[in-house]
């Protein structure tokens, strides 16, 4: 069982105990409420709580020791005292990652991060006994949620480690990268997401690049030939292998840092082959995906490749692939068939997936669209949601219902492209979009990003689609 030591933690933090703990220092909590028995109760004091006025409960809930700025000299409870509880708390995650041996992967990207590090976590046998991997829980991407992962790494126990690094602002990843050290770097693509705080496309890939900048020495930073087009990436100086993709496959005498790959969908089901250099082509099959993330699959493939995983076991894992909840599933009611892509949204995730749609529901069903905004797109938002509207080729029975501070610029678009006035409507909250699901009968497309909750206009009669086509 994971233990770690005081005194190791004292050295990591430079910090100094009130008195050395004898109960076994399990992990760490950054919440009272739910710390266990045996954790760390980690101080933290943001703009509106400060987190050392909550150490005496977490202390009730069996906190073994608190890691705090300032101690309470009313409790017994054992504190390591350091400059910063939160700066401690993540070189405790970084001296934690650098005692295990096993490889690590980071991954970022502007859109499908969380898909294809859940996609790794499959091939690399994270449902495998005797394979355990530790792998990002939720939405523990960030300054916090990452040194929760890394402390959870337990070298007796995991052969693999598979963290995600999200960031919204400038700097943000270096912190991450700092923690993470990965031995493989994956970035899924640099797209306009944090457009807002990061000023721009090559501002993105500039924060992004940082993680493929930080892998250790014998590492490599893996990511598609999209990113290779931006400066950032382009000036690296790691090793590098990029995905690019190609209208067929052949061994050739090709770059050994190249690996092109051919998708081809067809009904339920995507394939895909690869090639790097003059090996023989691989070939992938596995549950329909969209064109994007079926790129990302090959990200992962290629990491698990890397890794010492072979090509049979990453395919009899792959059967057992299905997208996450709200990320790209399809889902049925008696009435309807639905395609549910709602976790979040940005331009080209939103693309990406109506392609899909269009794609593989019925052909002979109407179709409506409920569109939520995309957020964060700073001064670059009008002109996406009108380009989204512009995609909107709508058939005779189609409906399209759009939400968000930018519905105005969807519904022009929709109009610029020779969509009917009629058929466009601006919902004014989720109770309208809930009527117009249950007054329409066909295929429903639902994607828009997390601060609409669209997921929460859907019916409750869903039950799992067992064949989109």
């Amino acid at each position: 069982m994971l233990a770690f030591d005081p005194t190791q933690l004292a050295r990591w933090t430079s910090g100094k105990w009130t008195s050395i703990p004898v109960v076994p220092l399990r992990g760490f909590s950054i919440d009272s409420r739910g710390t266990r028995a045996g954790e760390v109760f980690v101080a933290l004091k943001s703009s509106t709580r400060d987190g050392h006025d909550f150490v005496a409960a977490a202390a009730a809930q069996g906190a073994s020791a608190a890691l705090v700025a300032v101690a309470n000299p009313s409790l017994s409870l054992p504190q390591l005292v350091v400059a910063d509880p939160l700066t401690a708390f993540q070189a405790i995650a970084r001296e934690h990652r650098r005692v295990f041996s096993g490889p690590v992967v980071g991954i970022t990207g502007s859109a499908g991060k969380t898909s294809t590090k859940n996609l790794l976590t499959l091939v690399l046998g994270g449902s495998a006994p005797g394979e355990p991997v530790l792998s990002t829980e939720g939405n523990l991407n960030n300054h916090l949620g990452v040194p929760l992962t890394l402390t959870r790494l337990n070298p007796a126990r995991h052969r693999f480690a598979v963290i995600e690094a999200g960031i919204s602002a400038p700097g943000d990843m270096s912190t991450l990268a700092l923690m993470i050290e990965p031995d493989l770097a994956l970035t899924t693509l640099i797209g306009p997401a944090h457009i807002k705080e990061l000023g721009s496309l090559e501002g993105v890939a500039r924060e992004k690049s940082r993680l493929s900048a930080s892998v250790r020495s014998a590492g490599v930073a893996i990511f598609p030939a999209q990113c290779a087009g931006f400066g950032p990436f382009r000036e690296l100086g790691v090793r590098q292998l990029i995905i690019e993709p190609a209208e067929v496959i052949r061994p050739v005498a090709s770059p050994i840092d190249r690996v092109y790959f051919v998708t081809t969908q067809r009904g339920n089901t995507t394939a895909i082959a690869l090639a790097n250099g003059e090996h023989p082509p691989l070939t992938f099959t596995f549950c329909r995906v969209t064109d994007g993330m079926a790129q990302n699959a090959v990200i992962a493939i290629c990491a698990a490749l890397r890794l010492g995983v072979t090509r049979d076991d990453i395919q009899a894992r792959l059967a057992a692939y299905a997208p996450g909840p709200m990320r790209g599933e399809w889902r049925n009611t008696s009435e309807n068939v639905f395609y549910l892509d709602c976790y979040n949204a940005n331009p080209a995730s939103m693309h990406d997936a109506l392609g899909t749609f269009c794609a593989v529901a019925p052909q002979t069903s109407h179709r409506l669209f409920v569109l939520g905004g995309m957020e964060e797109l700073g001064p670059l938002a009008a002109h996406h949601h009108r380009q989204l509207g512009r995609a909107l080729a709508l058939r005779p029975g189609d409906e399209v219902v759009t939400i968000g501070d930018h519905a105005a610029e969807v519904f022009a678009g929709a109009l610029e492209r020779g969509n009917q006035a009629t058929a466009v409507a601006i919902a004014t909250d989720l109770s309208d979009i809930a009527d117009r699901i249950n007054r329409f009968r066909g295929a429903i497309f639902v994607k828009g990003s997390r601060r609409y909750q669209l997921e929460r206009a859907l019916p409750a009669t869903l039950v799992p689609a067992s064949a989109h086509a």
